[in-house]
């Protein structure tokens, strides 16, 4: 068995590489792939309508559908790839027992897995920079090798984008601020698009503002829910904190200590830290994966081969720049919000 085939490491992808990631796991969980390089998109905005009343004499009245708007997209490929070099395979590796040796194909399969595990994990926290800017800026930006666009989500009017900018005695740090108001108001707001809303991603500043109000009013969070086994702490993903439970606007609030180091070099959160996102698991969200192609064969034998796959391996040898294995993942994510008032983003903080 050739363990460099792409149906062979596909086949260990699938087993269960990836690091977890909170945002993307939560609010994507709707997972698809689709055959083609496109996508459509369709952005919902919901309306709490009414049947009209007819008289049964008159028949019926036709109804318009509800508004909604289709974009189409071609879901961005990342591929990242590494070397593995002959010494990999063939060399002992470190501490292993000198009489214990393993043969050089055990040895490739080894070090095959860790360099799937690492381009997978790249993948991974690419996919949740993209699931957070897509729920904090309504956007997508894409910006490489030959890509340099937006996806947009949120509507071109301010007016009627999910966003909320409190100013003046407003903003939290002021002590005229009125933190469980704004976010009884979020709540009240989203529910009248039809979701309900269950959660309050803060910021750490957002967070640390939060509590302060909350020490100064004399409130404090309900953390029975803890004890109550309705949330345990102990099961929640790495960087994921959870504070407690709003009884007047009934949401759970948590932060979620995570960052990444941008296309330039600069380390920032995933979650700003002067943000607050108030929405729900339940809304109508997509993790989407569009098709991937793998060219196969040479000169005029050269065809491509389609993979529907969240993640697609490929491996070829070349004898310099630089010399050896390469291994490459293929992935073409794209994290759609597509009932786009399901949830609302409050800049807390100047």
């Amino acid at each position: 068995m050739n363990i460099f085939e792409t149906r062979t490491m596909l086949a260990a992808i699938r087993e269960g590489f990836g690091a977890r990631s909170f945002l993307r796991d939560r609010y994507f969980s709707n997972v698809r792939t689709f055959d083609t390089a496109r996508i459509d998109i369709d952005i919902v905005k919901g309306k709490r309508r009414l049947a009209p009343f007819v008289h049964p004499k008159i028949g019926g009245k036709t109804v318009e559908r509800a508004g909604f708007r289709t974009d189409s997209y071609e879901a961005p490929e990342v591929s990242p790839d590494m070397v593995t070099t002959a010494e990999d395979m063939l060399n002992r590796s470190p501490g292993e027992h000198i009489y214990g040796a393993r043969s050089p194909q055990e040895r490739a399969a080894e070090q095959l897995g860790r360099d799937l595990l690492e381009l997978d994990e790249m993948i991974t926290r690419r996919e949740e920079a993209m699931a957070a800017e897509a729920l904090f800026t309504g956007k997508i930006t894409i910006v490489g090798e030959g890509y340099d666009e937006e996806l947009h989500y949120w509507p071109s009017d301010p007016a009627e984008r999910p966003y909320i900018e409190l100013v003046g005695d407003a903003v939290w740090s002021n002590s005229a601020s009125t933190p469980t108001l704004d976010l009884r108001h979020a709540r009240r707001d989203i529910t009248k698009t039809g979701a309900t809303p269950t959660d309050v991603i803060m910021g750490t500043d957002a967070l640390d503002a939060f509590l302060a109000r909350l020490e100064a009013q004399k409130m404090a969070l309900d953390y029975r829910r803890v004890d109550m086994g309705h949330i345990d702490p102990q099961h929640l993903p790495n960087g994921v904190t959870y504070w407690g439970y709003l009884k007047d606007s009934a949401l759970d609030v948590y932060t979620y200590d995570e960052w990444y180091i941008d296309d330039e070099g600069v380390e920032k959160p995933m979650v700003p830290g002067n943000l607050v996102l108030v929405g729900s698991p339940q809304v109508a969200t997509t993790m989407a994966y569009g098709v991937v192609s793998l060219m196969r064969g040479s000169g005029d034998n050269a065809a491509p081969e389609f993979y529907g796959e969240r993640r697609v391996p490929d491996s070829w040898t070349q004898r310099k720049n630089p010399a050896g294995r390469i291994v490459q993942i293929k992935s073409k994510p794209l994290p759609i919000i597509n009932q786009i008032d399901g949830f609302r983003v409050i800049k807390v903080l100047a």
